[in-house]
C-alpha cells in the first residue's frame, strides 16, 4: 500500500479523496460568494452612494464557511505555518516521533473544538447568538466550522497512521 512517486501512505489518498472536493468546491463557492458581496457592496458603496444593509453579516458568514470548509486541505497540503528548527539538529526518527506527537495534540485539540462548537450550536438561539445586522442565527455556522474542525482531526488521524507505518505524509 506504498506509493511509488514518492513514498507517501496511499491510505493518505483516501483522506485526500475526500478533503480535495470539500475545500475546492464548497470553500471555493463560499470564496466566491464573500468576494461577490464585497465587490457588490463596494460598487454600491462608492459609486451609487447606497451601501448595502447586512452585507458585513454576509461577508463573516461567507468567511467562516471558506475557513471551515478549507483548514482540512491547507493542513494536508501544507498550507499552514510551520517552524522546522528540530529538523537541523536531529535525525529523521526523531522529527517523524515529535511530528506524531504533534499530531496527537492536534487531534485531542480539534475532538475538544468540536465537542464546543456542537454545543455552540446547541445552546446560539438560547443565547441570542446572531449576526449583527440581520439576526441571522449562528447556530449552522457553528456547526459547519466543528464539521470543519473535525475533517481536520481525521486528516491528523491518517497522518498518524501513516508516520507510525514510517510512511512518507506529504
Amino acid at each position: 500500500m506504498e506509493n511509488k512517486k514518492n513514498g507517501a501512505d496511499q491510505t493518505l489518498d483516501v483522506i485526500d479523496s475526500l478533503v480535495r472536493p470539500v475545500a475546492l468546491f464548497g470553500g471555493g463557492a463560499a470564496l466566491i460568494g464573500l468576494a461577490l458581496v464585497i465587490v457588490t457592496d463596494v460598487t454600491f458603496r462608492y459609486v451609487f452612494n447606497a451601501p448595502i444593509f447586512g452585507a458585513d453579516d454576509f461577508n463573516q458568514i461567507f468567511l467562516v464557511a471558506t475557513v471551515a470548509l478549507g483548514v482540512a486541505h491547507s493542513g494536508r497540503t501544507g498550507g499552514q505555518v510551520v517552524v522546522e528548527i528540530l529538523a537541523l539538529v536531529s535525525g529523521p526518527q526523531l522529527i517523524r516521533w515529535t511530528d506524531f506527537c504533534v499530531k496527537l495534540l492536534g487531534v485531542l485539540m480539534m475532538g475538544i473544538l468540536v465537542w464546543v462548537l456542537i454545543e455552540s450550536g446547541f445552546s446560539a438561539a438560547e443565547y441570542g447568538e446572531t449576526t449583527n445586522s440581520l439576526e441571522i442565527t449562528l447556530k449552522p455556522f457553528f456547526w459547519l466550522l466543528a464539521f470543519g474542525m473535525a475533517l481536520y482531526g481525521f486528516v491528523l488521524l491518517f497522518e498518524m497512521y501513516a508516520l507510525l507505518r514510517h510512511r512518507n505524509i506529504s
